[in-house]
């Protein structure tokens, strides 16, 4: 299941569990040189004459390596809790047996068996110790602190029931609905069949669920893209899953069947689906803001604070609904450039606009007004780079008129994306330079990577310097 739904606590847990492990070990290493030390179990003298350095390095080659050839960290293995028992065993054994046979072909000293035999032993019992508190870890927390991530099957009665096999049951961090539905009358025509699955896609869309699978039945395949634009509208990710049978025998015997990978295919498939690469853009995100509010906003806000409230009364920040990632609002903060007006959530500021203040031109010329949504980042509502958030009566209008609109929302919303560095920011008079922006956005996200963002913030200081004819 993590293959194509990756659940955030999961690969946190990965993280956590694969650094726990390194840091525990590395210490038991030490505190077994000094308890065989201090218990005079081996000569002081005779293993530092035997290079204490080398020895640590050589168990930390062995444990890295028989870690990653045994996969203790991959993806399939901390999914069940079964396999990370599994794999612990093989990866404790291995580390004992390889490092013991290296140290005493390349490190031999009186006492080196003593010394063995106390390590294994520690090394066996934070093993079982460790492995203890991580079976409770799967077995309640998951259920007791809402970690499980929801997702639907949804397929014809016909077609459906092998396929539910292949799904998992009673997951530690999934958790399977299914919406089941038969060929009606009403539901003959091409029309009807995309509306039934809208209403599905709005149902789900509504109870915070965004990743579906859909079994692949004929009647589906007749309609595909169609029910792509459709779950983009409420930003589900659709995963068309094969209408073929789970399993296959292949001996006169039940047991004697073998289980299949059932074939999917992802409606939107991007870099940033990624879990991981998700988790490495927060963890940027999360230290460029925490710069930029401790050495640059801490002493911006007073100054530009003071000179807003000077010119024109009302607050500082000025706070606006925008839609966010999975299309959920958030208060966007920016400094308030304009006089406080009825129309800031709805009409876009125009060239000349007479609602701009004074410093309000400045801050939005040199993009300085921008710089609070770096609030937004540390609270996890934005980045630093993506597409940029829109109004939510511009997000509900353009979702109409513009194809696939709504994927650009599969992502964070950014103070600065690709689209703005390429030239389409400020205003938009006409839907194809909203269709413009469009197009760059998912670019952007079908090539995403560390190094595009980088690009991206490079190109955008170097707008703020030069300025930018569309930044008014």
């Amino acid at each position: 299941m993590y293959r194509y739904v990756q659940n955030r606590v999961l690969t946190c847990l990965k993280l956590l569990l694969a650094m726990t492990d390194f840091l525990c070990l590395n210490l038991i290493f030490g505190l077994t040189i000094f308890l065989v030390s201090n218990i005079e179990a081996v000569d002081v003298q005779l293993f530092n004459s035997a290079n204490p350095f080398s020895i640590w390095v050589t168990f930390n080659l062995v444990l890295m390596i028989s870690s990653l050839y045994l996969r203790m960290y991959s993806d399939g293995t901390i999914e069940y809790i079964e396999k990370v028992f599994k794999s612990t065993i093989q990866t404790v054994l291995s580390v004992i047996f390889l490092f013991a046979g290296c140290a005493l072909i390349a490190h031999s000293f009186d006492g080196i068996l003593f010394f063995l035999g106390y390590l294994s032993f520690f090394i066996l019992l934070y093993a079982a110790f460790s492995r203890f508190i991580l079976a409770y870890v799967y077995t309640v927390m998951p259920r007791r602190y809402g970690w499980m991530k929801d997702i639907v099957l949804i397929g014809h009665n016909d077609y459906v029931r092998n396929v539910m096999a292949s799904f998992p049951q009673n997951h530690a961090f999934y958790n399977v609905n299914t919406i089941l539905y038969r060929d009606e009358l009403d539901y003959s025509t091409k029309e009807g069949k995309v509306n039934q699955f809208r209403r599905y896609f709005e149902e789900v869309s509504k109870r915070g669920i965004h990743e579906v699978f859909l079994v692949n039945s004929p009647d589906v395949s007749a309609c595909s893209r169609e029910l792509i634009m459709a779950a983009d509208h409420e930003c589900v990710q659709l995963n068309f899953v094969h209408a073929v049978t789970a399993r296959i025998s292949y001996g006169s015997k039940q047991e004697e069947s073998i289980s299949l990978d059932l074939p999917v295919l992802r409606s939107h498939e991007n870099s940033l689906s990624e879990m991981d690469n998700r988790i490495k853009k927060r963890a940027v995100d999360f230290i460029i803001s925490s710069l930029v509010m401790v050495f640059i906003l801490s002493w911006l806000i007073p100054i530009v604070g003071l000179i807003i409230k000077i010119q024109s009364p009302g607050p500082i920040f000025f706070k606006q609904p925008r839609s966010g990632r999975n299309n959920q609002s958030f208060n966007c903060l920016k400094f308030r450039s304009m006089v406080v007006n009825k129309d800031s959530n709805a009409k876009q500021a125009l060239k000349g606009d007479d609602r701009i203040t004074p410093i309000g031109h400045f801050l939005r010329k040199t993009s300085l007004d921008e710089f609070p949504q770096f609030i937004n980042v540390f609270l996890g509502q934005m980045s630093v780079v993506g597409p940029r958030p829109h109004m939510l009566a511009h997000t509900e209008h353009y979702s109409k008129l513009i194809q696939h609109y709504m994927v650009r929302h599969f992502v964070k919303p950014g103070i600065t994306g690709w689209a703005q560095v390429n030239g389409f920011r400020g205003e938009t008079t006409k839907p194809e330079l909203m269709a413009k922006r469009v197009e760059y956005d998912l670019e952007y996200m079908n090539n995403w990577s560390a190094m595009l963002d980088f690009k991206i913030i490079c190109m955008t200081a170097w707008n703020m310097v030069k300025g930018e004819k569309n930044a008014y």
